[in-house]
């Protein structure tokens, strides 16, 4: 098996195990409607999200070279990188916002 083939493999796993762990966390979230506990769903959902768009950079990155790409597809995984950054700055931003609120009305 090919090395990207391993990588994309392992990322569907992880995905997999993420979505897994967010639906648990909502469920204790929901039932607890404990702001820690969104936190924690909050960081799974980030986590879960930049599983799909590492897989997806995978799948672009394992692309050969073409005319427009002679050194091939390998800095989509710097973009990928980048959105995954900016969805934990969004997520923690969220969470202040909500602990805030919290704090101030309990």
């Amino acid at each position: 098996m090919s090395k990207s083939k391993e990588n994309i493999r392992v990322q569907k796993f992880i995905v997999l195990v993420a979505v897994l762990l967010f639906a648990i966390k909502m469920t204790a979230w929901y039932l607890t409607n404990s702001v820690a506990v969104l936190t924690d769903g909050l960081e799974s959902i980030v986590n879960v999200l930049s599983g799909f768009v590492g897989l997806y950079s995978l799948y672009l990155s394992a692309r050969p070279r073409d005319a427009n790409h002679p050194y091939g597809h390998g800095k989509v995984e710097f973009i990928s990188a980048g959105i995954e950054g900016t969805l934990i700055t969004l997520a923690g931003l969220f969470i202040v916002v909500e602990a805030i609120q919290s704090f101030i009305n309990p």
